[in-house]
């Protein structure tokens, strides 16, 4: 299907004319999303929200559509894009699948790390303690997110970061088959059993979140996205990198070839706040402490 077939005045007139729409944010394989206010709910209570809202482009993509609703439905954390509302409607004609979720004000680590090359450390640990609090959220309902890359998490301008798109999420327990299990992401994150196309955990989300923070440090890809070299596990100590050691020490054991030896999600986001309020402390300390004379 054309994009162009979403027109806004359709959507709107689809919708009940209870979204207003803004200007169109992203095109994908998937959908087209827009920037939208919804003015009130499905039963007519005025309301005030600014969403992300997604029209699913292709018939085909109804799994993976369900799939993300199924992930967050019921799930209430801030470093997860909130669910508010999905359904279906018909524009211009056409049936088409909406979601409609929080809008995160700020850019997506993609786009930050296009723009202002590597981070500091001080600066990817929060994005760490939030999407492993991400992680840790989902995985309470046996879910794996299976696709975290600098795309899918957005960085909000009052601070944190936020994970999005679960289409690629998967049920540990339900999805167990050999088809299930065929790696549906990005190549270049994947851990090695996700590529192998094993049983996967969230500790293969950990190991994802591993590339992303080092690539975060080193403001690129440390493979240039080759997935065949992240397939025996690497180790971040190995780059030149002036980061805190700490921080280093646990990449590494994020970036294990194998998935026992991974920090769990919720035990790696307590550390990184740790972390963060140690080195911030230290950085305060040296601040405050009296400056030697010259000479």
């Amino acid at each position: 299907m054309d994009v162009h077939a979403f027109a806004p005045a359709d959507i709107e007139t689809a919708l009940g004319r209870r979204y207003i729409i803004g200007p169109e944010i992203a095109v994908g394989g998937q959908g087209v999303i827009f920037k939208a206010t919804r003015t009130s709910q499905p039963d007519g209570t005025a309301t005030n929200d600014t969403v992300a809202l997604k029209l699913n482009l292709h018939p085909d993509q109804e799994i993976r559509v369900q799939r993300e609703i199924t992930a967050i439905e019921n799930i209430s954390d801030p470093s997860l894009a909130r669910l508010v509302e999905h359904g279906y409607c018909d524009v211009a004609g056409r049936r088409t699948r909406y979601v409609a979720s929080e809008f995160v004000e700020g850019p997506s680590l993609s786009n930050r790390l296009r723009r202002g090359g590597r981070l500091l450390d001080t600066e990817v640990l929060p994005i760490g303690r939030d999407v492993a609090a991400a992680i840790a959220a989902i995985w309470s309902r046996h879910i794996v997110h299976g696709d975290i890359k600098p795309s899918n998490i957005m960085l909000r301008d009052s601070g944190g970061a936020v994970l999005i798109d679960l289409g690629a999420a998967r049920h540990s327990e339900q999805d167990n088959t050999i088809a299930a299990r065929r790696p549906f992401g990005t190549r270049g994150y994947f851990s090695p059993e996700q590529a192998r196309g094993e049983a996967v955990s969230c500790a293969s989300d950990i190991f994802s979140l591993g590339v992303v923070m080092l690539e975060c440090l080193l403001g690129r890809h440390p493979t240039a996205h080759h997935q065949s070299d992240l397939e025996e596990g690497f180790r971040a100590t190995s780059f030149k990198l002036g980061a805190n050691p700490g921080l280093l020490s646990t990449l590494d054991k994020m970036l294990s070839d194998r998935p026992m030896f991974r920090p769990l999600p919720a035990d790696l986001s307590r550390y990184f706040q740790q972390l963060q309020q140690r080195m911030n402390e230290e950085s305060a300390m040296g601040a405050r402490a009296p400056q030697k004379p010259e000479g």
